[in-house]
C-alpha cells in the first residue's frame, strides 16, 4: 500500500513543536501569587487524585483559577491575585468541602495549605442513607453526556440495549444507529476509532462504559465523517489509588450469558488496568413479507399482478471472549505515557429457514419453494493505542498524540440448499466462503494553546490508513457428481483503501457574556478500489474544507443560548462499495455500488439550556440539508427456476440527491423527589427526499417523532427501581418508510453484602411489542414486511466489587467499633 503524504502536514508539524517548545512566561504583578496544597481521604490518609480545586472570591464567589490535583493529591494554582478567597475542593464519592480565609498579599504571595482532609461518606436522614447521584443524562448545548453507570440496564445489558432510552437514537433490529433519523453515525471509543468502534451496539458489553458522549453538531476537533453526529464511548477508568476491581455474572433465558472481571491498580507512578469479559446471545426470530408485483405490457400498461409470500424464522448464537489490558505511567507531573490493548475473539452461528409462495393475480397458488441456510463465522480483533500526554506552566495548555492500529479478520462459511415443491424435484446446493480482514492505522496529535483566560488557540493532525480486503468464492453442487463447482461468475474478491490526511485549527474567545468559537479543517482523501475478479482498478483522491462556528450567550450560570454550524461528510462504506451479491435470500439479493461517492451535509443548530437546582431542561431546533445522500434503492429483477421466471427484487445503494431535514427537540431532567428522579426527551422532524433515477423521479416526505423517559425509583438506601419506556413514529425513506416501534423495559438491583455486592433484576421489551417493520414500494413492486427477534428477555446478575470505597468504609466503621473508636492492629 503506497503512503501519501499531504503538504499541509510540514507546516502543522513545525507549528506544533514551536507552540510545545515555547511557553509564555509573562504574568501581571497582580497575578504572582500562588496557593497550594494536597488533598487526602480524612479516614485513610490517602491521596485524593483527580480531585477539582477551585477559588473562589469573597464578594461575589466569582470563579478566579482553578485545577485538578495530581495522582499525589497535589494541586498548585498559579497567578492568583492579591486578595481574600474561598477554597472549593470537590470529587466524586465525596461531599464538597470549603476553605475560606485564604489571603494572598505582596507579602505572602505562596499560600502553602499542606495536607486538606476531605471526610468521604453521605448525609444521614432518618433511616434512608440519600447519596448524590449523577442524573442519567446531563444536557450540555453541545452534547449530552450519558452517565451509564446511574443506568441499571448497564448492570447486565449492551450498549445497544442502553441506548434504546437516550435521547435523539434509534437502534435497529440488527444493533445499528440512527440519530434524528440519519445512520450516519460515527463510533469512537474515548474518542478515536477503535476495534470496538467496529462492532454492532449490541456486541459490546455495556458495563465497561463509564459513559456515552451524543454530538449531534461536533466541533472541527474531531473527524468530520458521520453526518448525523458522533457517539463516544467513555470506558471506565477507576481513579481511586490501590487495587479494586469488580466481577460479575449474568443469566438470561433463551441462553444469555454474559460474564466479566475488571481489575485496577493504581500505585505512585504507574495505573494498570486489565479485564475479561465473555458474552453468550441467543437471538430466536422470524421474518416475514408479502410482495405484490405489478406487470406491464410493451406499452407500458399494466397488464397483471403476482403475488410472492414468504415466511421465514432464524435463530443465531454469538459466543464471544474480550481480554483488555492499559497502563498510564507517569514519568514527571506534566508528562504521560499510557498503552493499551483489547483483543477479541469468537464463533457466530446461525441458521434460517425461508418458505416461499406464489400466486397469480386471481390469488391461486402457483408454486412453492423452501430455502434453508446455516453460516459459521470466526472473528478475531487487535486494538492497540499508544499515548502521549503533556502539560505546561500555563493553566490549560496541553499537548497529546496517540498512534492507533486496528484489524478485524473473519472466516464465514454459508450453506445454502434450495427444494422446490415439484414432486422428484432436486435441491440445489450452494456454498459460501468469505475472508474479510480490515486493518486501519490512525496517527494524530492535538495542541492547546491559552491566550489568556478566555481564549485559546487549537491544532492539530490526524492522518489515518485503512484497508478492506474481502476475498468471497461461491460454489454450486454438482448432483451428478456430488461435488462442489467454484463459481467464477458469483465469486468475488474486493480490495478497498482509503486514506485521509486531515489539520484543523480552533480559536475560542470570550466577550463580556458572549463567547464563540470558529474553525475548520482541511482534509484530503485518497480511495482506491480493486475488483480482482474482474481486474479492475479504479480510484479518487479529492480535498474538501470542514468549517465550524459556535456562539455562545451566557445570561446566567443557569440560563445559556448557543448557535451553532458545522459541514460534516459520509464517505461510503466498504459494504456499500462491494459488489459482491449476497444470495442468502435469491429472491431478495443485495450488493454493492463502487460507483458510489460521498455525500456532504450542512448543519445549524439553535440550543437553550436552563436549570433550575438539579432539575434541568435542553430545547434545540435544527436544520440539516444533505448533498448525494446514500440511500438503499430496489428494483425489479426475474430469476430462472426450472424454467420459470420469477420476479425478485435487487437491493443496492445509490447516491440520492437532496435530503432536508429539519425538526425540534426536548430533553429534560426532573428529581421529583428525594427518591424518584425522571428524565426523558421528545424530538420531532420532518424528512423531505427527492431524487431522479433514469426517467423515474421519486420523492418522500414525512413528519416523525420519537420520545423516550427513564424513571428511577430509590424505594430505599440499597434498593432502586427503573422503568424505561420509548415511542419512535414512522420514518420516511426514498421508497417508502419504517413503521412505529415502541417497548418498555423494567430493571431493578439491591446491594447485600453490606454493598460489596449487587444484585440486579431486568425484563427488556416487557410487553413483548418490538418489532421492526416496513414498507417498500416502487413502480414495479409493494412490499410488507414484518422483522422481529427474541425481545422479551428475563436476566439475573450480581456484580461483586473487590476493595471497593463502600466495603472499605465499612470494614473501618467495624474495626472502629470494636475498639472502642481506636482501630488498633488486625490479627
Amino acid at each position: 500500500m503506497r503512503t501519501h503524504f499531504s503538504p499541509l502536514l510540514f507546516p502543522l508539524i513545525f507549528t506544533l513543536f514551536t507552540f510545545s517548545s515555547v511557553q509564555a512566561q509573562q504574568q501581571a504583578a497582580s497575578g504572582r501569587g500562588k496557593v497550594s496544597g494536597t488533598v487526602q481521604d480524612q479516614e485513610t490518609q490517602a491521596p485524593l487524585g483527580f480531585a477539582n480545586v477551585v477559588l473562589l472570591t469573597v464578594r461575589d464567589s466569582s470563579l478566579v483559577t482553578g485545577a485538578t490535583s495530581d495522582m499525589e493529591g497535589k494541586f498548585e494554582l498559579d497567578r492568583v491575585p492579591q486578595g481574600n478567597f474561598i477554597l472549593r475542593i470537590s470529587s466524586v464519592g465525596y461531599p464538597t468541602k470549603f476553605i475560606p480565609g485564604i489571603t494572598v498579599s505582596a507579602s505572602d504571595s505562596h499560600v502553602r495549605l499542606g495536607a486538606i482532609p476531605v471526610k468521604g461518606g453521605a448525609t444521614q436522614l432518618k433511616e434512608v442513607q440519600i447519596v448524590t447521584e449523577r442524573p442519567i443524562v446531563d444536557f450540555e448545548l453541545d452534547k449530552r453526556v450519558v452517565n451509564v453507570s446511574q443506568d441499571i440496564n448497564a448492570e447486565s445489558g449492551s450498549v445497544a440495549e442502553v441506548m434504546q432510552n437516550l435521547p435523539s437514537v434509534t437502534v435497529d433490529i440488527d444493533g445499528n444507529v440512527s440519530m434524528r433519523g440519519s445512520s450516519n453515525v460515527t463510533i469512537l471509543v474515548d474518542g478515536k476509532r477503535s476495534a470496538l468502534s467496529n462492532l454492532t451496539l449490541d456486541q459490546i458489553p455495556a458495563n465497561l462504559i463509564e459513559s456515552i458522549e451524543l454530538i449531534t453538531n461536533p466541533s472541527s476537533k474531531y473527524n468530520p465523517e458521520g453526518t448525523s453526529g458522533i457517539i463516544n464511548l467513555v470506558l471506565k477508568k477507576e481513579k481511586k489509588p490501590g487495587f479494586n476491581g469488580s466481577a460479575s455474572v449474568t443469566a438470561g433465558t433463551y441462553d444469555n450469558y454474559n460474564t466479566s472481571l475488571n481489575l485496577n491498580y493504581r500505585y505512585n507512578k504507574w495505573s494498570l488496568n486489565s479485564g475479561y469479559d465473555f458474552r453468550q446471545r441467543t437471538r430466536p426470530g422470524e421474518r416475514n413479507s408479502f410482495t405484490t408485483n405489478y406487470h406491464f405490457d410493451d406499452l407500458g400498461q399494466q397488464d397483471s399482478t403476482s403475488y410472492r409470500l414468504q415466511n421465514g424464522d432464524r435463530n443465531s448464537q454469538d459466543i464471544s471472549h474480550s481480554l483488555r489490558l492499559g497502563a498510564d505511567y507517569y514519568l514527571t507531573p506534566r508528562h504521560t505515557l499510557s498503552a493499551s490493548g483489547i483483543y477479541r475473539f469468537g464463533r457466530d452461528t446461525g441458521y434460517s429457514n425461508i418458505s416461499y409462495r406464489f400466486q397469480d393475480e386471481n390469488r391461486q397458488l402457483v408454486s412453492t419453494r423452501t430455502r434453508d441456510t446455516d453460516e459459521e463465522e470466526n472473528e478475531n480483533a487487535v486494538d492497540v493505542t499508544l499515548g502521549y500526554r503533556q502539560t505546561f506552566g500555563k493553566k490549560g495548555q496541553e499537548l497529546t498524540a496517540d498512534i492507533v492500529y486496528n484489524t478485524n479478520i473473519d472466516d464465514e462459511v454459508a450453506n445454502f440448499r434450495e427444494t422446490s415443491g415439484l414432486q422428484g424435484a432436486l435441491p440445489e446446493v450452494q456454498q459460501t466462503l468469505v475472508d474479510d480482514a480490515n486493518r486501519e492505522i490512525v496517527a494524530k496529535a492535538d495542541y492547546v494553546h491559552p491566550i489568556s483566560d478566555n481564549s485559546r488557540f487549537e491544532v492539530g493532525f490526524r492522518s489515518s490508513f485503512e484497508r478492506l480486503d474481502e476475498n468471497s468464492r461461491f460454489f454450486n453442487l454438482n448432483n451428478e457428481t456430488g461435488e462442489l463447482v467454484y463459481s467464477t461468475d458469483q465469486s468475488n474478491h474486493f480490495v478497498f483503501d482509503q486514506n485521509i490526511y486531515s489539520v484543523y485549527t480552533n480559536y475560542s474567545n470570550k466577550y463580556k457574556s458572549i463567547s464563540y468559537q470558529i474553525g475548520v479543517r482541511a482534509e484530503q482523501t485518497v480511495t482506491k478500489t480493486d475488483l480482482r475478479t474482474e481486474e479492475m482498478k479504479d480510484g479518487n483522491s479529492y480535498f474538501d474544507l470542514f468549517p465550524t462556528v459556535f456562539i455562545t450567550k451566557d445570561f446566567n450560570p443557569d440560563n445559556k443560548l448557543q448557535f451553532s454550524y458545522s459541514r460534516r461528510i459520509n464517505r461510503p462504506r466498504s459494504r456499500f462499495l462491494n459488489p459482491f451479491v449476497d444470495r442468502s435470500d435469491r429472491f431478495n439479493v443485495n450488493y454493492g455500488n463502487p460507483d458510489l461517492k460521498p455525500e456532504f451535509v450542512n448543519s445549524l443548530e439553535l440550543g437553550y439550556l436552563k436549570y433550575w437546582g438539579d432539575a434541568s431542561v435542553n430545547a434545540t431546533v435544527f436544520y440539516r440539508h444533505t448533498l448525494d445522500e446514500i440511500e438503499r434503492f430496489r428494483t425489479v429483477t426475474n430469476v430462472i427456476v426450472n424454467n420459470d421466471t420469477i420476479p425478485a427484487t435487487e437491493t443496492t445503494f445509490l447516491n440520492i440527491s437532496d435530503n432536508r431535514a429539519y425538526g425540534v427537540e426536548l430533553g429534560f431532567n426532573y428529581p421529583a423527589t428525594k427518591w424518584w428522579r425522571l428524565n426523558g426527551s421528545v424530538s420531532g422532524f420532518r424528512t423531505q427526499l427527492n431524487t431522479t433515477q433514469a426517467d423515474t423521479e421519486l420523492s418522500n416526505a414525512q413528519f416523525s417523532w420519537n420520545s423516550k423517559v427513564n424513571s428511577t425509583f430509590t424505594v430505599w438506601e440499597d434498593l432502586s427501581i427503573q422503568i424505561s419506556g420509548f415511542y419512535r413514529a414512522p420514518t420516511a425513506d426514498i421508497q417508502g418508510r419504517m413503521e412505529q416501534m415502541f417497548s418498555t423495559d423494567l430493571a431493578m438491583k439491591k446491594d447485600v453484602l453490606k454493598k460489596k455486592g449487587t444484585i440486579s433484576l431486568r425484563v427488556s421489551d416487557v410487553f413483548d411489542t418490538r418489532q421492526f417493520n416496513f414498507l417498500s414500494f416502487g413502480p414495479e413492486f409493494r412490499t410488507e414486511s414484518e422483522n422481529r427477534r427474541q425481545s422479551r428477555i428475563i436476566y439475573l446478575g450480581f456484580t461483586y466489587r473487590l476493595n471497593s470505597e463502600e466495603s472499605s468504609r465499612e470494614r473501618r466503621r467495624q474495626r472502629e467499633e470494636q475498639n472502642g473508636g481506636d482501630e488498633g492492629f488486625d490479627y
